[in-house]
């Protein structure tokens, strides 16, 4: 038997709400789509089920959905593919995760499900239906076919003559992503992990609507209810914040990250970066938070942008802005009501462009590195 999201939220809740440790992850970059198993085939299967369980309810995904063997992608804690529903034509998208990978916590991947259904945010991937069997937990979500925010920008960032996002691209963009944290932050959910890579285009349209995904860094967070500063380190190098590397914070790392997509959008390379391409040198970087606005990349970008910036990618969280004063700033406000704010790229052109290199690396726990990244 299937177990809906609403089923598996009331089991997931019961293991969220308990006592654990941040879960560690190591490298899963290579999740293979679970053989269609029949719930307990073997006596076997039985034990390592029982042992693993996530949900307590077993059933197979082909039953409903046809797999594609394609990987779409590959996320924290599994491999993507698309899959169809059998019975409505369907496309839709399903992340596959081992459960015997070292990297899986069972208690964290029932956070993940439990905050990912909970999450009804038009910017926010939809979960549709979950799956246990033997060895895998499958979460099928909508589809997104637009790609990744990721590679969009070295698309636009290759363009010599136009640079990359103009202040309205970027700013509607930028509203969109904050207007899912407030959503977030309002339920108490910090995402711990905002980056291009996780955030999903719904069409390949220019202006098609965005979605945030992979909830696998995301927890639950009361500071309103006294509750302490959360510790481990875990994010993504480039976009996590220095408080995060001080092992104390809370939701303002989420707008932190805002600011480094924000300044990445506007001049198509990141604030923080290292001679060398090592993680040590952009930590440093990102600890003593001091970044430059080149001109010859941001002369025709509006002091107001650079201010909306700035204003995020402060050291301080306490003097960071909120997401809802980031809503309210008066550059987003103004580019999202079309007055007349100066911005340009005509002449500029882009020196220092992202790579397909910098890829969806993570640092969990302390700074165990999963996967390398570079700049050319």
């Amino acid at each position: 038997m299937n177990a809906s999201p609403i089923e598996m939220t009331k089991v997931a809740s019961r293991l969220v709400s308990a006592p654990y440790d941040e879960l560690t992850t190591a490298d899963c970059s290579s999740v293979p789509i679970a053989t269609p198993v029949s719930p307990c085939a073997s006596q076997d299967a039985c034990s390592v089920a029982a042992e693993v369980s996530v949900t307590g309810v077993y059933g197979n995904i082909e039953d409903k959905y046809h797999v594609d063997p394609h990987v779409l992608g590959v996320g924290h804690h599994g491999s993507v593919r698309q899959c169809v529903d059998r019975s409505t034509g369907q496309r839709l998208a399903v992340k596959s995760v081992r459960k015997s990978e070292p990297s899986v916590n069972p208690k964290g991947l029932a956070r993940e499900i439990a905050l990912l259904d909970e999450m009804k945010h038009d910017s926010i991937i939809q979960l549709v239906d979950v799956y246990e069997d033997a060895e895998y937990v499958h979460l099928v979500t909508k589809l997104c076919e637009g790609g990744e925010l990721f590679d969009r920008i070295v698309e636009k960032s290759s363009d010599a003559k136009h640079g990359c996002f103009s202040e309205h691209e970027a700013a509607k963009i930028l509203h969109q992503l904050l207007n899912a944290l407030s959503y977030m932050h309002k339920h108490n959910v910090v995402h711990r992990d905002i980056k291009p890579e996780n955030i999903l285009f719904e069409t390949k349209d220019e202006d098609s609507p965005i979605k945030i995904i992979d909830f696998g860094l995301a927890r639950k967070h009361h500071a309103d209810r006294g509750e302490s500063p959360m510790k481990t380190i875990v994010g993504t190098p480039y976009y996590i914040a220095p408080d995060v590397l001080r092992k104390s914070y809370g939701k303002a790392c989420d707008l932190w990250s805002v600011g480094v997509i924000a300044y990445i959008l506007l001049a198509g390379y990141p604030p923080f970066n290292s001679a060398g391409g090592g993680n040590k040198e952009v930590y440093a970087a990102v600890q003593r938070g001091m970044y430059y606005f080149p001109s010859a990349d941001w002369k025709h970008v509006s002091l107001e942008a650079k201010d909306f910036i700035r204003r995020l990618l402060q050291k301080d969280p306490s003097k960071r802005m909120t997401v809802e004063q980031a809503l309210r700033h008066p550059w987003l406000m103004n580019q999202l009501s079309g007055m007349d704010v100066e911005e340009g790229r005509e002449d500029s052109s882009v020196e220092v462009v992202l790579s397909k290199s910098l890829r969806k690396e993570s640092i969990l726990c302390d700074g165990v590195v999963n996967r390398q990244i570079a700049f050319v």
